[in-house]
């Protein structure tokens, strides 16, 4: 209910453009208010620009030049259409408290911009770009006034375990300016390569990298591309773990001393950089000192994640060196380590950063903690007194829904407390173990109040409770949404028979068993989650989307980021009220073009080019139809799958239909919007000729996957496909047959059925089979309900 009422109180504050879906900008402005009349973008056009560097005049005239077909530049305010207008001075590079914000206001006459500094031209500019995409000829007029909502806006790029080239890097840059992200988190070491090429220890880059690396000139290059477009870089190195390629190229460094070879494999590995060496320290020092001669930003990474204390614990001398030290342990070992490291940062001005594995109280309260491990740590970290950064739930290497991302929010959310729960409220519970392909089982127990005062929880071991806010019931089927650290989790039962029940992460079903309780589980408190204190709140300074590289090749790295990193964006600079993820995907839609034809984003080519390398002779374009009906298995399954299969390496190929599928089919997402309409005969009619359509291309997929070497591979899916889409249809004959004759359950089981994965791929079209059988049943009005 409270979440309801949240929702509502923030429907009524959104902008008026925003509730229409009439202006498609992605991350939404704060304001806008309509104005009358029009702006005509289609004459010849003069741009006043104010007195800026050559570096950003250029800028600034390229991006107006790819904006607007005809226009040329005046020294005189007054005779120009459109007018930036900066009233501050603005600092060589950007900073985390620059100014961002900017007044865009288009009228009949002409166009203004104004900000206190650059950085919020820059931002309005991208604003009207969008506009000018969506109207090319006539502007409507309207007042912009805008100001993000966090500080901290980012993408962290990996290009430590798959290299990733220049170019490369600074399309991305363009990206994230246009989605008004300001922070690019370059991961440069880890494991199976080091990047970062150093003048004191060049053994590093002649050892570590296989010869993929970025000179201290190429470093200098991006961070002054990036610095033009408003966005910092902070580069990440580190240590003391991940560190096997460091270990290769100077073994004598390490806790121990090897000899080291090339680690191909993905995971986490034991070399571990020597704190009892005063080498180690020296090692530190210089490689901090070429940091920060390459990038001005005040913080540095050192990652600090994910540390195995094993050859600490097996070496004498580190061993002696905790015992003179009054280390007790390998976590307090950690701790010191990372001091030692805040200390030789700070005496070249910068300021530690690391993952949620470097918190501890004797930190600077200015070191910024990254989140991987989620809500609760942000909060007891920003507790005590640091700033953080939320990175969980941001996590694009993994194939999600946007919307997930979209729900996902630094700020922290309402906890669920013991009051919540109620002291009267009758619960009935079922255990449940969910089985995965790697690690140990996901278990826990839910319970669903007997009565209407609450809906339920779910209570996953060793995490805290998940408020069940909405739970359904259709036919015999009752189900509920959680969003969960894997992702997105829908549980779908039958009470009386629960062994016939489905449980997806994200778009995946996974092998489970569900009992009901005769007793309802005690709850401790410690799996109620920690409260934030009113000021830590302040601490919380944003988010990083993160693109983690084991299963990403340049050739298709945009298609894993774009265009969904602009609902991230938009959840880090955008009100919070705005919230509609069915306004959002219809945005989203116009904005995956705009990337493509305006940014210059290579997401649709990527996809376009393996399709037709993988299609040899065959029908591409069938092939096309066939891969919007298919996704990438969701949450780790994939990186699971080739671990099972032993492709779970550096040179494991990369060049399968899955490696140029997006993160989700957006066509089949508009299909779901398409369900939400009112004109029901029509709605199933479109559907029906949809799926005859897919039906017929089955024979050209035949023939194109059986002369290609790789797709050939995919035969088995492609006759499960065929069955699918005529279960589509079958399921349609029934929405459209006002008997309703056929047997609900026994299709929803079908459909169950024939949703199973392959390898790395799902059937995604059996989720849009299984939402018209929902949408029939709410037309019924009768079967389904809503506790």
């Amino acid at each position: 209910m409270l979440r309801f009422v949240l929702l509502i109180i923030g429907f009524f504050h959104l902008p008026a453009w925003a509730a229409k879906s009439n202006l498609h900008l992605m991350p939404y402005p704060h304001s806008i208010t309509l104005e009358e009349g029009t702006f005509d973008a289609s004459m010849p056009l003069r741009v006043y620009l104010p007195n800026l560097s050559k570096q950003r005049s250029q800028y600034l005239k390229r991006q107006l030049r790819d904006t607007f077909s005809n226009i040329r530049f005046t020294q005189k305010m007054g005779r120009a259409d459109i007018i930036f207008d900066i009233t501050g001075t603005s600092a060589l590079h950007p900073s985390i408290n620059q100014n961002e914000s900017y007044q865009l206001a288009i009228t009949p006459k002409g166009i203004k911009i104004h900000a206190s500094q650059y950085w919020g031209i820059n931002y309005a500019l991208q604003t009207l770009r969008q506009l000018a995409y969506q109207f090319p000829s006539q502007i409507p007029a309207m007042i912009i006034d805008d100001t993000p909502r966090f500080a901290w806006r980012g993408l962290m790029i990996d290009s430590a375990r798959h290299f990733i080239p220049l170019d490369d890097i600074k399309r991305q840059i363009n990206g994230m300016v246009s989605a008004k992200l300001n922070v690019l988190h370059w991961h440069l070491t880890d494991d199976q390569g080091w990047r970062f090429a150093s003048v004191n220890y060049p053994k590093l880059q002649q050892l570590a990298s296989n010869n993929q690396y970025y000179t201290q000139a190429e470093m200098t290059e991006i961070v002054a591309y990036a610095s033009v477009r408003g966005i910092r870089v902070i580069p990440e190195i580190d240590l003391p773990g991940h560190a096997s390629a460091l270990a290769v190229a100077y073994p004598e460094l390490m806790a121990n001393p090897g000899p080291y070879k090339m680690e191909r494999g993905w995971g986490v590995f034991k070399p571990l950089l020597d704190p009892s060496d005063p080498n180690t320290d020296i090692f530190i020092k210089h490689i901090i000192e070429e940091l920060a001669a390459i990038f001005p930003d005040p913080y540095v990474h050192i990652g600090g994640d994910e540390v195995k204390p094993d050859h600490w614990l097996e070496s004498e001398t580190v061993l002696a060196y905790m015992q003179a030290q009054r280390l007790h342990s390998a976590v307090a070992l950690h701790n010191h380590f990372n001091l030692k490291v805040q200390s030789l940062l700070s005496a070249h001005n910068k300021i530690l950063m690391g993952w949620d594995e470097i918190f501890q109280p004797a930190l600077n309260n200015a070191v910024v903690i990254q989140s991987w491990r989620g809500f609760d740590s942000l909060t007891q970290l920003t507790n005590a007194g640091h700033k953080g950064v939320l990175s969980a739930g941001f996590y694009i290497d993994q194939p999600q829904y946007t919307s997930y991302h979209y729900r996902n929010d630094p700020m922290p959310q309402q906890p669920i407390t013991q009051q919540d729960l109620g002291h009267d409220t009758q619960w009935q519970a079922w255990q449940f173990t969910i089985s995965r392909l790697k690690g140990s089982p996901v278990t826990g127990h839910f319970a669903l109040a007997t009565n209407n005062n609450q809906i339920g929880y779910v209570a996953i071991n060793g995490r805290k409770l998940i408020a069940i806010e909405q739970l359904e019931t259709l036919a015999n089927v009752t189900r509920f949404d959680i969003d969960t650290w894997m992702g997105p989790v829908r549980l779908s039962f039958v009470k009386s028979q629960p062994e016939q029940s489905q449980i997806l992460i994200g778009n995946t079903p996974y092998e489970h068993h569900i009992s009901a309780l005769a007793i309802v589980p005690k709850l401790e408190p410690s799996q109620f989650a920690t409260h934030p204190k009113a000021e830590a709140t302040k601490r919380v300074l944003g988010g990083e989307a993160t693109i983690w590289t084991e299963l990403v090749m340049p050739y298709n790295l945009d298609l894993r980021i774009w265009p969904r990193l602009y609902a991230i964006a938009e959840r880090l600079w955008s009100p919070q009220s705005l919230q509609d993820e069915q306004q959002m995907y219809q945005r989203l839609k116009t904005l995956d073009q705009f990337a493509a034809q305006r940014i210059g984003l290579k997401h649709q080519a990527q996809h376009q080019q393996g399709l037709a390398a993988l299609s040899v002779q065959g029908d591409v374009d069938a092939l096309k139809r066939f891969s919007q009906l298919v996704e990438q298995a969701q949450y780790y399954t994939r990186h699971h799958v080739k671990y099972q299969q032993n492709l779970y390496h550096q040179l494991a190929p990369l060049a399968a239909l899955v490696d140029f599928l997006p993160a989700e089919s957006l066509y089949l997402r508009q299909w779901h919007l398409h369900l939400q309409t009112n004109d029901t005969p029509a709605r199933y009619l479109t559907l029906q000729n949809a799926y005859q359509s897919w039906l017929a291309d089955i024979p050209k997929l035949k023939t194109t996957f059986a002369q290609s070497s790789t797709l050939t591979a995919l035969q088995p899916m492609l006759t499960q496909h065929q069955k699918s889409i005529q279960l589509g249809l079958q399921v349609l004959k029934y929405c459209q047959n006002q008997s309703r004759s056929a047997d609900i359950n026994a299709l929803r089981a079908e459909i169950w059925q024939h949703t199973h994965r392959y390898g790395e791929l799902i059937l995604a079209v059996n989720h849009l089979t299984e939402a018209i059988l929902d949408s029939c049943l709410m037309q019924q009005g009768t079967t389904p309900s809503i506790n």
